[in-house]
């Protein structure tokens, strides 16, 4: 699974409003700051070959991408590229005013759940989160798994089977090995119902 790295998120905005937005958050964050020549200022590094081209450039570089401007522009630079959650970097958007975080494309796998919670709060702004499991007050598995840093067989299918049962409201029990009770205590598994024997799971 994709994971935000601090030292690896690249930041892109077009606009003056959008220089000193970033100009906040890279005082706070060792963010790459890109930008156009016209607007470039100390710290920021100016686009190679274009907006589009520097995005997509950094698509499969980063870790994580910041755009401070419209979502549609993000999607429509970056959909040529989209290809798995696992796999993608987190995107996040967020207005020139600061006044909203937008989780875009890897919520749970790529990290841009968090790292939109971590912006908005940063800000003072509000995150906006579309994923099921979390507006609906819920972990997720491929949130758990990324927690535990564990490894399955099929996470693809998993993720999908068991994120789907939690949304519509099932009972999905979780177990784990003694050994790892320290561990879970620091998951997040809202949703899940903690079970210490395999003979007691839902």
């Amino acid at each position: 699974m994709n994971t935000v790295k601090p030292e690896s998120i690249a930041l892109f905005c077009l606009t003056p409003g959008g220089v000193a937005l970033a100009k906040r958050l890279a005082a706070m964050l060792p963010l790459t700051c890109f930008t156009s020549e016209k607007l470039r200022e100390e710290g920021f590094i100016p686009f190679d070959g274009g907006f589009a081209n520097t995005a997509r450039q950094a698509f499969t570089t980063y870790t994580a991408l910041i755009f401070i401007g419209a979502t549609g522009i993000a999607v429509r630079v970056l959909a040529p590229l989209v290809n798995d959650k696992f796999s993608d970097p987190a995107v996040v958007v967020i207005d020139e005013r600061g006044q909203h975080v937008i989780s875009l494309l890897s919520g749970h796998a790529g990290g841009a759940n968090a790292l939109t919670r971590y912006l908005a709060g940063m800000l003072g702004a509000d995150p906006v989160i579309t994923t099921a499991t979390d507006v609906n007050e819920m972990s997720a598995l491929d949130t758990l798994a990324f927690q535990l840093n564990a490894r399955m067989s099929d996470l693809r299918t998993a993720v999908k089977t068991v994120n789907q049962m939690l949304v519509s409201h099932q009972r999905v029990g979780l177990w784990w090995d003694a050994e790892l009770t320290e561990e879970i205590g620091q998951c997040d598994i809202r949703g899940f119902i903690p079970v210490d024997d395999l003979q007691r799971l839902p």
